[in-house]
């Protein structure tokens, strides 16, 4: 326990000494710069005046901003807008992100080599060719998307170093002029692709409707046929007639028959009572098995009202088939001529596909240099390496 209190102490005095010791260097340090602070002053200052005077010769940039709306979806009817309501979710078709088809015309080479070639920037920017003088652009063009949803569009243009101050002006001019270009070609592009869209869609949805006509003919002809050769006007009227028909002819049989079987009783069979009565039987009977009544149900007198008409069911379903069959094709064209009218509009549309918000202003400002921070960190960096050599060469003095 005592060697440990002693151990406790040590350490406590070792770092006392140690806390001193750094002290005592700091305040040395101090000490050292003081003595030497006009040679650092002056040092410091003569690089300052410098990169001020360096600074003063550099070339400026100057920058021109344009402000896009955010893009807006269209609302029209179109057949890909229609198919995406659909309970079924559109057959996996979404809308894309239109912000980020706007940015990647704008990065587009068309877009570059068209700006290259308005401004004649092969030889503005010095350039030996179209690819050097797009990458140059590129380098001197930025693309921001805020949280609002608006495109900035931002140009810089500079000067040459040793420039006359026209130069600066025409800097000023040209980047604002570059920076609204910018926007005129995302609308001719823009446009472009649009109508395209639209033109394509605009001849499926007219083949689409040509080949519907063509189909509703033909379903429409087949029905005709269908009803001409069966001899159909409205089947489920049709039959409950001739139900209701059979019925009243089974109903005069069983009443002749009963009279029949009356008059055997008291008449000889040769009577012409009886012979009527048998000749009215056989005739309803006759009329009964032309209806497609079964024969043996007619002889057993087992007739329910609900015939056999053997081709019923099957009549009922082929017309059921051919009628739904136009209804469809009906309603597949009430849709397709809507959306062809609406293809046509869409793709003879000229509206502006882009909203500026903002046109680019001439800057007043140079964007670059910044001039402070310029003479600032020279300062700083020049009065860290000069007090830092200061120090090493005392230290060496001092061993």
């Amino acid at each position: 326990m005592i060697e440990t209190d002693v151990n406790r102490d040590e350490k406590k005095s070792m770092n006392s000494t140690q806390s001193s010791s750094n002290e005592i260097d700091l305040f040395r340090g101090i000490r050292i710069l003081w003595g030497h602070r006009l040679r650092i002053f002056a040092y410091t200052f003569g690089v300052a005046v410098i990169a001020a005077i360096i600074s003063l010769l550099m070339p400026k940039t100057f920058q021109a901003t344009v402000v896009l709306m955010p893009p807006v979806e269209s609302q029209g009817s179109s057949l890909l807008s229609s198919l995406a309501n659909l309970p079924i979710g559109g057959m996996g078709l979404e809308s894309g992100d239109d912000t980020m088809s706007l940015i990647a015309i704008l990065k587009s080479r068309t877009v570059m080599e068209a700006v290259v070639s308005k401004f004649d920037l092969i030889n503005e920017f010095d350039e030996l060719n179209m690819e050097e003088a797009v990458r140059t652009l590129r380098n001197n063009v930025s693309y921001t998307v805020e949280e609002e949803g608006t495109i900035q569009i931002s140009v810089t243009y500079g000067t040459a170093w040793f420039h006359p101050d026209d130069q600066e002006e025409y800097a000023r001019h040209r980047c604002s002029e570059m920076a609204d270009y910018f926007v005129t070609q995302l609308e001719i592009v823009n446009t472009g692709l649009k109508t395209q869209k639209a033109s394509f869609e605009r001849q499926f949805i007219e083949g689409r409707y040509y080949k519907n006509i063509e189909d509703l003919k033909a379903a429409e002809d087949s029905l005709k046929i269908f009803q001409e050769k069966n001899n159909m006007i409205a089947l489920p009227e049709q039959t409950k007639a001739a139900i209701e028909i059979a019925a009243e002819m089974k109903g005069r049989v069983l009443a002749n028959e009963v009279q029949l079987s009356v008059l055997r009783t008291t008449l000889n069979s040769e009577n012409p009572e009886l012979v009527r009565l048998q000749m009215e039987i056989d005739g309803l009977n006759n009329q009964l098995l032309g209806m497609d009544f079964d024969k043996s149900a007619i002889e057993s007198n087992d007739i329910r009202l609900f015939p056999k008409f053997s081709n019923v069911p099957e009549l009922g379903v082929q017309l059921m088939r051919l009628t739904r069959n136009v209804e469809i094709q009906n309603a597949l064209f009430s849709f397709l001529i809507q959306q062809y009218e609406e293809a046509k509009i869409q793709e003879a549309k000229d509206t502006p596909s882009v909203q500026v918000l903002d046109r680019a202003q001439i800057p007043i400002r140079k964007h670059t240099p910044k001039r402070m921070l310029i003479v600032f960190f020279s300062a700083l960096l020049t009065f860290m390496i000069h007090a830092s050599t200061i120090l090493a060469g005392s230290e060496k003095r001092a061993i």
